[in-house]
């Protein structure tokens, strides 16, 4: 359960590098885990350490066991315990509170670019679910969520791709020769 008054997943209390080469199983379980949770919530890379790292703060239960519940997502591997599973929910609903954007964009971008852009985020997305072990891949994908985020003007990613969909699904405004009743269509300005 989350508070009201979330504290920034940034100003947490608590170490949270990345595992040392001593520990390359783990670190290795942990980036799967990191390209898995950018894929399902969408995020960053960051974001998605962030989640990880704060689950694992949570009473009994630690940074493998957290990794290894993301990376069952995928539907491999056995189900997490109650305990994991709710602090990585926990964890997820925190990180989309903090960072969430109502704000618009001031300029929209072009449809066919703003199309072209989130099919290609969409694509890396499947791709990165598929094979969470390819860093390039992984790495490829975060530049996808960024070039999204710039064009939306929106912080996070999750917010950016929500933006850019519900651009791609908006209404279009009819040809003026048009008068099948679409919104704006009277209103349409003569070029």
């Amino acid at each position: 359960m989350t508070s009201a008054n979330p504290e920034p997943l940034s100003q947490a209390k608590g170490p949270s590098p990345l595992p040392t080469d001593a520990d390359s199983d783990l670190r290795d379980v942990v980036n799967r885990a990191v390209s898995v949770l950018m894929a399902l919530l969408p995020c960053s890379a960051a974001a998605a350490r962030q989640v990880l790292f704060q689950a694992a703060r949570a009473p009994g239960v630690s940074l493998e066991r957290v990794a290894r519940a993301a990376e069952a997502m995928r539907g491999e591997g056995p189900a997490p315990s109650a305990a994991v599973e709710a602090a990585l929910r926990a964890a997820t609903e925190r990180l989309l509170m903090v960072h969430a954007n109502p704000s618009a964009p001031v300029l929209l971008p072009n449809p066919h670019t703003l199309r072209h852009r989130l099919s290609r985020f969409h694509d890396l997305r499947r791709l990165a679910f598929a094979s969470p072990d390819d860093a390039t891949l992984r790495a490829r994908y975060e530049d996808a969520g960024y070039t999204l985020c710039v064009m939306l003007g929106h912080r996070t990613v999750h917010g950016a791709l929500a933006a850019a969909e519900q651009l791609v699904d908006a209404p279009r405004l009819a040809d003026p020769g048009d008068d099948g009743g679409a919104i704006g269509a009277s209103a349409a300005p003569q070029c």
